[in-house]
């Protein structure tokens, strides 16, 4: 498999105004993430609220300039391509953003939003368009009659799919959805994500999933990255790292999913505090005063994100975990 998105060391500052004659505070929304992903397969980025993950997916899809580090798209570097080059690129990469309906033009119809893309995109024909999106909602499972239906007329589910039909329109290389069924009920959520993976088998497309449900992402991922205040905490295959998660806080966040079967053999492990202010965050591990384990040393160093067995860990005593 082809590798077709390449992140390393991708940062995103934000200045903040602190007050009048006061200088700026800097936000590192995003301080250092490095990632590589291959055509069919799926990165699922986690974490709690304000942890950096749709910052991720700005600058993935190319919304926002990352403050620095590299992003290659397909091979083509982002930074200093040209106008024609970074119009390739948006073609490459699409976004299925959390609320459905918010995402679609409520006076325009289903089937012009569809089409949208390709009239922007392509040399197509008014009539194969037409043609093309038509195929695509019996992909989603849309029917005909829907084409001139407007978004408010639709569920959740279908807002949904509709959603994802205009992300596949240009066949992209990588889909980022961020959030894509949190505004769903359970029973519809898992239609949207089977389709999302009938797609993917069958564009080979690779997908970045951002998603708060540990449920959702060890039914659709390949590898996980676990943030934390705007850096990677724990990265590797699915399976690894949750049968046996070696960072405090992928152990928390697995601890805390809801399950039918709950081991009672199985320690839980409880966040206390809350996330630190990302205008003053705290020296060294950033996870410390929350972290049970914590030691001097998690006070004063910034633990390196290295490879601990199969995986990478940003976690001085990870090992101890194994």
């Amino acid at each position: 498999m082809s590798v077709v998105l390449t992140a390393r060391d991708l940062t995103r500052h934000y200045n903040v105004s602190t007050g009048l004659f006061k200088p700026p505070a800097v936000v590192r929304a995003l301080n250092g993430v490095s990632f590589e992903l291959e055509a069919g397969k799926t990165l699922a980025v986690v974490g709690e609220s304000g942890c950096g993950k749709s910052t991720l997916a700005r600058a993935l899809t190319l919304i926002e300039e990352p403050s620095s580090g590299s992003l290659q798209i397909a091979g083509q570097e982002v930074h200093g391509a040209s106008k024609a080059e970074r119009k390739q690129l948006r073609k490459d990469v699409q976004m299925v953003f959390q609320s459905p309906y918010a995402s679609l033009n409520p006076r325009q119809k289903i089937g012009d939003q569809l089409g949208e893309p390709l009239l922007i995109n392509t040399t197509l024909s008014k009539a194969e368009r037409r043609e093309r999106v038509q195929a695509m909602m019996q992909q989603v499972g849309l029917r005909p009659e829907h084409y001139q239906r407007y978004p408010h007329m639709f569920s959740g589910g279908q807002r949904q799919r509709i959603a994802l039909a205009r992300a596949m329109m240009l066949q992209p290389k990588v889909l980022v959805a961020d959030e894509p069924t949190s505004a769903l009920d359970v029973s519809i959520q898992a239609q949207v994500l089977n389709l999302f993976m009938d797609l993917q088998q069958q564009y080979q497309t690779a997908y970045v999933f951002i998603s708060h449900n540990l449920a959702v992402v060890r039914h659709v991922a390949d590898d996980v990255l676990v943030m934390y205040l705007g850096r990677p905490a724990e990265m590797g295959p699915k399976e690894d790292l949750y049968t046996r998660p070696l960072h405090p806080y992928t152990q928390a966040l697995l601890s805390a999913t809801p399950t039918l079967k709950p081991d009672p053999l199985k320690p839980k492990i409880k966040i206390v505090g809350e996330l630190p202010n990302p205008l003053n965050p705290p020296s060294g591990c950033a996870f410390h005063q929350r972290c049970p384990y914590a030691t001097q040393r998690c006070t004063d160093e910034v633990p390196e994100f290295r490879k601990v067995d199969t995986r990478q860990v940003a976690c001085h005593y990870a090992e101890q975990f194994l």
